[in-house]
């Protein structure tokens, strides 16, 4: 029994996957950027991501509430869904399908599912762990994983409607990997993958590795600014023991309407030296991802390069995602 549980752990980390599903185990970079700010967004800006040349464009934030709706974090008055329904932007869901179609770069749409924050009231994953059991009474909820259950009818959602290849996790307050499991089980049951989004205690994201069947997870998305401002991927790889690929996230300048320094963001120079830095400890590592879409229209909408000369030197959009993915992809070569 113990060698079987053993056996089971390797594969969900990685180290006895099969070959087909190691989607992200190739010589391609996997260059991300994080979309916050595109809900319900505008056919320039997804025409500018389609030739920016990042390859997976990650739909964030979006938070479950306590009736059962989900919210864009750029639209708090609206859900997305509603008793059941897709009841968001028509406009938003032609967008996001056009990402796909040539000429374009993106390969890959993921969503992101984020949770509360410090102080902030019950949302997203504090509803999961109290609705992913199939024993509970809650009310106006269907309880369970199951095809009827609330739970699995927004991830039929994720991907019928919306067509993404991933719900990826960003649970920073709750931390139950039981519940976590079990839902990415359901996730891989409805055709998606699992990705992880951390920034602190590596041994619950372990665990939930452990906990997933091979092949489910594929990314590990590592937030590196703010609480995760010291966090490299080559140690986050050694913590969690697994050969799944660990991608930095930088935060941007912009972020937080300023083009200072705040929170850890970083300039273009700043972000291709990291990578450069990462790369030497962790030769394996194939990418990385900038946080995110709204803070890269802030630099520019607030004239960074000219208030700020040593924030960078873009001075539209185009020019600063371009600056940005070129960051990340000089820094692994």
């Amino acid at each position: 029994m113990k060698t079987l549980f053993l056996l089971i752990c390797l594969m969900a980390n990685g180290l006895l996957m099969p070959v087909n599903a190691q989607q992200h185990m190739t010589d391609t970079p996997n260059l991300a950027m994080f979309g916050r700010g595109i809900y319900p967004g505008d056919d320039t800006t997804y025409l500018q991501l389609k030739n920016a040349g990042f390859n997976t464009i990650m739909l964030s934030s979006f938070y479950i509430h306590a009736n059962g709706d989900v919210y864009s974090g750029d639209d708090h008055a609206n859900p997305i869904i509603h008793n059941g329904k897709y009841t968001g932007s028509r406009e938003w869901l032609q967008r996001v399908a056009a990402l796909r179609q040539a000429p374009t770069a993106v390969t890959r749409i993921e969503i992101l599912l984020e949770g509360r924050w410090y102080n902030q009231p019950p949302n997203t994953y504090d509803h999961i762990q109290d609705w992913y059991d199939s024993s509970k009474t809650v009310a106006g909820i269907v309880t369970g994983l199951g095809p009827n259950s609330t739970l699995y009818n927004i991830c039929r959602i994720f991907k019928e409607e919306i067509g993404v290849d991933a719900v990826c996790i960003d649970d920073e307050s709750v931390y139950n990997s039981t519940c976590i499991g079990a839902l990415g089980e359901m996730i891989g049951q409805l055709g998606m993958r699992m990705t992880l989004c951390p920034f602190r205690k590596p041994a619950f994201w372990k665990d939930v590795i452990c906990r997933s069947k091979p092949g489910l997870i594929d990314a590990i998305y590592l937030q590196c600014y703010d609480g995760g401002r010291n966090n490299k991927p080559g140690d986050w790889k050694k913590k969690l023991e697994t050969d799944l690929p660990v991608y930095p996230i930088f935060l941007c300048r912009g972020a937080f309407s300023t083009c200072a320094a705040v929170h850890n963001s970083k300039t273009p120079a700043d972000i291709k030296a990291d990578m450069v830095s990462f790369k030497k400890d962790y030769p394996e590592m194939k990418g990385g991802a900038i946080w995110q879409l709204a803070d890269v229209k802030s630099y520019i909408n607030n004239n960074c390069a000219g208030k700020t000369p040593e924030s960078g030197t873009a001075v539209s959009v185009v020019q600063y995602m371009s600056e940005l993915k070129n960051s990340l992809q000089e820094g692994l070569e």
